[in-house]
């Protein structure tokens, strides 16, 4: 983290990440280390000695971060009115603003974001070949490390392998939501296309080896999102469609729409019913949480102390308003997006890669809505968040010194971006 040049310091992390359990840490006072904090403190020592902060151009996104954290350790710890209630907040506001804004001094063009692609794709290797491994053996040798079971999890005949990930659900979304930034490189050519097949296939074999409906899912909303490149320049169309959809389904079906989630079941044995009834009682509830949140959820009625919902786990912790500011982030996250794909080269990869930001920012979303994020996959969540602000176009970049390079505009006819038939072939293929 300290000696490797500036776009290949982010790999130790990744590496960490995927090969080491989260429960591995050091307690200094009480405070908790895990590896990944540790790395992140190096990681900032590396960006002050060298003066690698000084690049960092300020964006909407950023705020959005800041503001989500700020409300999210107030108003929790407001609630709980102790110290241990602060210092766990502290905990988290440290992951979430060292992480985002180490990633956002280290990360400053296309380049960097090839570079770790190809690393996601190299070290998926490993990581395929130990899921492998477990799910033939029924053991995992990551459990030496502590913090994982010894014997993997099954469900009915079917083994749930986790490798060294907090959870096989959380391990099947860490590398659903990489598969498009991956595949995305498919379309720079030569010899990317090697490490990007193996990426693919490394991660498939992951998330299958998981057994989760969850990353089933994702992957499949991950190929619907590619899947609607083509119709890019239409896209606000698309959201007030789907909008109006659900409206019309939340009409006519005797269940509200939410009442879908019960009835996803891709592996067998599901808990898509909890998942439904934890965000019925959350809305019916909302008096009870929505200006400070609540101690728990465990009277709401059978399991659902276990809050199996990102957005749902917002609305606990913090009520309505750090609800609202994550929402708000994610919306800045996809409105930066927006701006990278009308600024890409339409006849470059660049624009490929910079709707796969959508689309793994999408595969999040929909992982938000069957799971809250701990453990590793925390730092994916916040590498994407960063590179979508460090490459983002906003307008006063267009001045010297910019920290990436310039970004053209797309040719444009009658007003609208290039049609996909001013893509090469490959993209157009898409």
């Amino acid at each position: 983290m300290l000696l490797l040049p500036r776009r290949y310091a982010i790999l130790p992390m990744i590496f960490m990440a995927c090969l080491i359990p989260s429960a591995q840490r050091v307690v200094i006072l009480t405070l908790d280390f895990n590896l990944l904090r540790l790395l992140v403190l190096v990681g900032w020592i590396r960006v002050l000695r060298r003066n690698e902060s000084v690049v960092l151009w300020w964006r909407r996104l950023d705020t959005a971060m800041l503001l989500w954290v700020i409300s999210s350790t107030a108003i929790y710890t407001l609630r709980q009115g102790s110290l241990s209630a602060l210092t766990n907040r502290l905990g988290m506001s440290f992951d979430a603003m060292g992480m985002y804004f180490l990633f956002r001094c280290l990360i400053r063009s296309w380049g960097d974001v090839r570079c770790i692609a190809a690393a996601c794709a190299l070290i998926s290797i490993p990581v395929a070949v130990a899921f492998l491994i477990e799910s033939q053996t029924g053991r995992n040798a990551f459990s030496v490390f502590g913090g994982v079971p010894a014997i993997t999890v099954a469900r009915g005949v079917h083994l749930r392998c986790q490798g060294a990930f907090s959870h096989p659900v959380l391990a099947g979304c860490f590398w659903a939501s990489l598969m498009p930034l991956i595949g995305a490189h498919w379309w720079a050519g030569g010899k990317t296309r090697i490490w990007t097949l193996m990426g693919l296939a490394n991660s498939a074999v992951i998330v299958f080896l998981s057994f989760s409906s969850t990353p089933l899912a994702a992957v499949a909303f991950g190929i619907v999102g590619a899947a609607f490149f083509p119709l890019r320049s239409y896209m606000r169309w698309v959201r007030w469609g789907v909008l109006l959809a659900v409206l019309i389904l939340h009409m006519v079906m005797r269940a509200p729409v939410w009442h879908l989630l019960a009835r996803i079941d891709l592996v067998g044995g599901s808990t898509g019913w909890h998942r439904f009834f934890l965000i019925d009682q959350t809305i019916r509830r909302f008096s009870e949480w929505w200006l400070l949140g609540t101690a728990s959820t465990a009277h709401w009625g059978g399991n659902l102390f276990d809050v199996t919902n990102q957005y749902v786990l917002m609305c606990v912790q913090g009520g309505l308003v750090t609800l609202l500011l994550f929402v708000y982030m994610i919306a800045c996250a996809f409105a930066g997006v927006g701006r990278l794909w009308r600024t890409s080269d339409p006849m470059t990869a660049q624009i490929m890669v910079a709707w796969s930001f959508g689309v793994c920012l999408f595969v999040h979303c929909v992982s938000f809505m069957a799971g809250s994020y701990f453990g590793q996959i925390v730092m994916i969540w916040y590498l994407l968040l960063a590179m979508i602000a460090s490459l983002d176009p906003a307008p006063h970049r267009e001045t010297a010194g910019t920290p990436t390079q310039k970004l053209k505009k797309p040719a444009r006819a009658n007003g609208r971006v290039a049609s996909s038939r001013a893509l090469p072939r490959g993209i157009r293929s898409a």
